[in-house]
């Protein structure tokens, strides 16, 4: 895309010379030669205040007003003419929606992979499920989709039905409605509200708290777990048993199955060897063999749903090692008597924390030392907590000292 071009759909006037644009930004920190940038404002800052850094860099902006520097593009609205622009672009495509607490990132990077052997799939990238984010990937991702799969997320209420209030979705799901946030929004409500601006249906899980409005279509359990062998996961479509790569928890086994509703509902047909080439999405849940240990790295996120996902995989495997962070944006009430729950059901080794501070109801101040001490044989070690607490400089601890054991 062209300056001109840009200009022209934005309903704005180029300023100087007709460039070539090689990527789209909203932080002037990544800006490269070629890049356009959106001067966005935001509470508490402007994008106009970076300019002379985003050309120092040999790039371009979108403002709304005159600036002493060129080539640029002025428009009544920065956010509108971002937001309308990536529209624009995906308009022609099947949109669908994926929001929930826990598993919309798997779910996205599964159902995209399944998509693309049916046509040109267009997601957005990461976690980057903000308005702003989502209009960026969809600018810097393919041209002419057939379909588009948009991640939404909310950081306050009333986000979701912005969002899909913007992209318009034709399908949406919502993969759960668990804890997180939980904090500061009724979430039921706030998932619930993607079917206000969802055209046809909402795949979801039967959850008796949303309110759908008619539009609810509850997923089917096409692929069933059966166990693990040789740390990959057997499971069954349609009488077939068969081994996916990677350790897949109950959790990640129903973002598959939500993503296979959605190529349902759309009349696409799918079978083992489709499912058998899907990979588990970076960060999730990654179980390793090192030595004679099992070290199982979940520090992407953390809920008491995922984290009851994953501790329930990890007893399957033997005697299992927690070592765990708080998790943030909770409301509290009744957290504390869940997580004894899980506790006394699944019965942890031993259970270390990091930073407790009264939040976990259980366990002893993490220490390499004491770890390494209790530490035997075929033991699983679990590492989760809210990323807030980069619980992923103790995995790497724990990395080096079982490779010297």
């Amino acid at each position: 895309m062209k300056l001109s071009e840009l200009a022209f759909g934005t309903a704005g006037k180029l300023v100087g010379k007709d460039e070539e644009i090689a990527g789209f930004k909203s932080d002037s920190r990544e800006c490269l030669p070629g890049d356009l940038f959106f001067a966005l404002k935001g509470e508490k800052s402007d994008g106009h205040y970076f300019l002379k850094d985003v050309y120092s860099k040999g790039s371009f902006a979108v403002v709304d007003r005159e600036i002493d520097f060129s080539p640029y593009v002025i428009v009544d609205d920065v956010r509108k003419r971002m937001l309308s622009l990536a529209l624009s672009k995906i308009e022609k495509s099947v949109k669908i929606a994926i929001t929930g607490s826990n598993g919309k990132t798997t779910t996205k990077e599964i159902l995209s992979t399944l998509l693309s052997d049916h046509g040109r799939v267009l997601k957005t990238e990461g976690n980057m499920n903000t308005d702003v984010g989502i209009s960026l990937s969809i600018l810097n991702g393919i041209s002419d989709p057939d379909f588009s799969v948009i991640e939404m997320g909310a950081q306050k209420p009333g986000d979701i039905e912005n969002l899909a209030s913007i992209f318009k979705p034709d399908l949406s799901v919502i993969t759960l409605v668990g804890s997180a946030h939980s904090a500061f929004m009724d979430v039921p409500k706030e998932k619930s509200s993607i079917a206000n601006q969802t055209k046809k249906a909402v795949i979801y899980d039967g959850d008796v708290r949303l309110d759908l409005h008619g539009k609810g279509l509850i997923y089917t359990e096409f692929v069933k777990l059966r166990g693990y062998k040789d740390l990959k996961t057997l499971v069954e479509l349609d009488g077939k048993t068969f081994l996916m790569d990677e350790i897949w928890g109950s959790g990640q086994i129903k973002d598959l199955n939500m993503a296979l509703s959605v190529l349902k509902y759309l009349g696409i047909n799918f079978n083992s060897v489709d499912i058998e080439k899907i990979q588990m999405p970076s960060g999730r849940m990654k179980f390793e063999r090192i030595g004679e240990y099992f070290l199982v790295d979940d520090t992407y996120n953390a809920s008491p749903e995922s984290f009851l996902n994953t501790a329930t995989t990890c007893a399957k495997f033997g005697n299992v090692i927690w070592i765990l962070a708080p998790m943030k944006e909770l409301n509290m009430d009744g957290v504390k008597e869940k997580l004894m729950n899980f506790f006394l059901k699944l019965k942890p080794k031993m259970v270390f924390t990091v930073e407790n501070d009264d939040f976990y109801p259980f366990g002893i101040p993490y220490d390499l030392d004491k770890f390494l001490n209790i530490l035997n044989s075929n033991d699983v070690i679990l590492v989760k907590g809210s990323r807030f607490y980069q619980m992923e400089r103790i995995v790497k601890e724990i990395k080096e000292e079982l490779k010297k054991l």
